[in-house]
């Protein structure tokens, strides 16, 4: 999801998802100072903003061994700042378009399915409350479970070639990127976005597919964004990257591309540690080098299929296990980017690391 963050936000230049944002809307708020951020209330929708999103990506096992990733993204695009006076029942001030991926690593496939309706007669919507934001039978709701705890939340989502019910426990607290959750895209006073991610999201439930349903667990993410954006920007796209460590950390790290070649715009990233306490990572802490490369027979874009990650005392190597990850969202939010499960080793220090986490990949193809 198109999530990048840093002093350009992974999905900032959301002008490269959405083509039907032309302008930006003078009239919707701007991000222009760092947030007093509130929950639940900030999980929910932020409708004075013309863009928003909620990202989950996990990767998940099954009792019997099988691995599993999972992608389910809730876009919002308002066109109008306010409530319009129109008596048609079939009016509507946004747009919603979501996502769903089921990777299968033991059986290397990938299958996607996207949808887009409009925010009116329970179609589609989101409520400004608290985490609950739905397309049609597809939702992400926060639920307070008073068998198995407090504060979850609940995760629905099915298609022809599968189906997740997952419910995500937060273990950290919320961690805000950048400024305290502000990040910058340029030096254009607010050209930016309001960023935050759970990012340890102990996650049980059932993942169907070819008709099977299996009991799963493991981890998962997610991102919250929204704001209003600008035409400005040099970029082409961006790499995005989390990742779940085997020493109970996290990290994001992310950069936006030039137009042109692959030259990075821009570096940001966060870790977060085993007590959830982060550290806002800037270019000189962290290296993210392309050591192989994946061809698209599809779409004819050229994906870097593995990396050298370095940061902190990190030095990691990053792979997938299943290279055509790649969704075509044309139909919905109007681009095609690579997203999928991957895997990490090397070592922090001399002790050894592993970990599992998301990339994502955008501007590869024409």
């Amino acid at each position: 999801m198109l999530s990048t963050k840093s002093p350009f936000t992974t999905c900032l230049s959301l002008i490269f998802i959405f083509p039907i944002i032309a302008t930006a809307q003078p009239d919707f708020a701007k991000v222009e100072k760092p947030r007093a951020w509130s929950f639940p209330r900030d999980h929910g929708k932020h409708a004075e903003y013309q863009v928003e999103w909620w990202y989950f990506t996990g990767n998940l096992q099954a009792a019997n061994g099988r691995r599993f990733g999972y992608e389910l993204t809730f876009f919002r695009q308002a066109f109008a700042p306010t409530i319009l006076s129109r008596t048609s029942q079939w009016a509507f001030r946004e747009a919603y378009m979501a996502h769903f991926a089921i990777t299968d690593i033991n059986n290397k496939t990938f299958r996607y399915e996207q949808k887009s309706a409009r925010g009116t007669l329970n179609l589609a919507g989101a409520d400004s409350a608290s985490l609950s934001v739905h397309l049609g039978g597809w939702y992400a709701r926060q639920k307070n479970f008073e068998m198995v705890g407090k504060n979850q939340i609940q995760l629905r989502a099915a298609s022809d070639f599968g189906q997740i019910e997952l419910n995500l426990a937060p273990a950290k607290p919320p961690v805000f990127h950048g400024d305290r959750g502000l990040l910058p895209n340029s030096k254009i006073p607010g050209d930016a976005a309001y960023y935050y991610s759970l990012t340890s999201l102990k996650t049980t439930g059932y993942l169907t597919v070819a008709g099977k349903s299996l009991e799963v667990r493991g981890l998962s993410w997610m991102d919250h964004e929204f704001f209003t954006p600008h035409l400005a920007s040099a970029g082409i796209g961006w790499n995005w990257l989390s990742l779940h460590l085997s020493d109970s950390t996290e990290v994001m790290l992310a950069f936006l591309r030039r137009a042109g070649g692959f030259e990075a715009m821009d570096l940001s990233g966060t870790f977060i540690d085993q007590q959830g306490f982060t550290r806002h990572l800037t270019k000189s802490d962290f290296v993210l080098t392309p050591t192989s490369w994946w061809i698209s027979p599809k779409s004819g874009g050229k994906y870097p299929m593995a990396w050298n990650v370095k940061y902190l005392e990190y030095d990691l190597r990053l792979t997938t296990p299943v290279e055509d990850q790649e969704f075509d969202a044309r139909r919905s939010t109007g681009n095609i980017y690579w997203e999928g499960y991957v895997e990490a080793v090397g070592k922090k220090g001399d002790r050894a690391i592993r970990g599992k986490g998301y990339l994502e990949m955008t501007g590869y193809t024409q």
